[in-house]
């Protein structure tokens, strides 16, 4: 008899997440209901802000129940369209549990382009792509030759951010946790690369970028944050997306420096932002990074692992460094 895998949260991290805190489950097959499909899922994303929803402490939203399946961004072909307007075998996106077949709302799925790979939707046209535009071009207020950091640079985010930030005329210089990283950026168009995991990082930091930082696109805190904090123009802003160094609760990874200390020194303005906030933006967003993408101009390497038993893996794997560019599970 065929079952439907699917993966649970059963167990709150302390510390470093790990595969303890999940376990795949089988079910029967969901049946479609009113204006809902089934869809078997072809792609999954693994992403940062999953592990924030696993802990009880305060967030910017309600941390996942335990006992329920896990979910996210993903890409799947149509099923059982139900009395809906979608066929089988029509590629589709969403939010949706993992499981190896879902039921889901209609109104709760798009329906992909089928000139544009299926995958585009899960980073370039997808969360990271609206996060990295919407958060450098409204949080960043960029002007042609300033000088843009970028820290977890080789991740889905921070690599279209300094490749937006390149097309925008901006000098971006990245920052990741290997010299193999740091050398996929500067093929990327970075003008610079730093390893934090060097022991000379700040003197590296500060000789990458001689004339400062005018605009940081913050995606880790700890002490990466700390260094740039020091190289700071006058009315430089930062625009704060993630803190994941800080994410397992490692007190060796909190910010060291005084922050607000440093931004009155540098005049500066350092605001958060979570990019499902600014909805009203997104179309603009999507039309340019559409745009973009067909030229060829922002690339988006995927760190692919296949099949659905590497969902925990992959996730766990994303704290480890494991990734470059958008981690990706196909799934079936």
């Amino acid at each position: 008899m065929a079952v439907n895998r699917v993966v649970y949260f059963v167990k709150r991290p302390e510390g470093m997440i790990s595969e303890s805190c999940f376990e795949i489950r089988e079910e029967a097959f969901p049946t479609p209901e009113e204006e809902q499909v089934i869809v078997k899922s072809l792609y999954a994303s693994v992403d940062p802000y999953m592990r924030g929803r696993m802990s009880l402490g305060k967030s910017y939203t309600d941390p996942f129940p335990l006992n329920t399946p896990m979910q996210g961004a993903m890409i799947g072909e149509v099923v059982d369209g139900g009395d809906t307007d979608l066929k089988a075998g029509d590629r589709v996106s969403g939010v949706w549990p993992w499981a190896e077949q879902a039921r889901i709302a209609r109104a709760k799925l798009k329906k992909l382009d089928p000139s544009v790979p299926p995958t585009a939707a899960l980073h370039v046209l997808g969360m990271p792509g609206l996060t990295a535009y919407i958060g450098l071009t409204k949080f960043g207020q960029p002007k042609p030759g300033q000088h843009l950091a970028v820290s977890a640079a080789a991740g889905a985010v921070g690599s279209l951010v300094g490749q937006i930030g390149k097309i925008l005329g901006l000098h971006p210089v990245g920052i990741a946790g290997s010299d193999e990283k740091c050398q996929s950026l500067l093929k990327l168009g970075f003008e610079g690369a730093v390893n934090y995991r060097h022991a000379e990082f700040p003197e590296e930091l500060k000789k990458a970028l001689p004339n400062g930082v005018d605009i940081y696109f913050d995606n880790v805190g700890g002490p990466v944050t700390d260094a740039v904090m020091a190289l700071l123009n006058p009315h430089a802003r930062i625009a704060i997306c993630g803190q994941i160094a800080t994410y397992n609760g490692d007190p060796a990874s909190w910010p060291k420096r005084p922050l607000f200390a440093d931004l009155l020194v540098s005049r500066a303005r350092a605001e958060a932002f979570i990019v499902g906030e600014h909805q009203a933006d997104f179309p603009a967003a999507l039309t340019q990074l559409h745009n973009w993408y067909r030229q060829g101009r922002l690339r988006v390497e995927e760190s692919i692992s296949d099949g659905f038993d590497q969902l925990i893996p992959a996730l766990v794997g994303l704290f480890h460094g494991a990734n470059r560019g958008k981690a990706i599970v196909k799934t079936n």
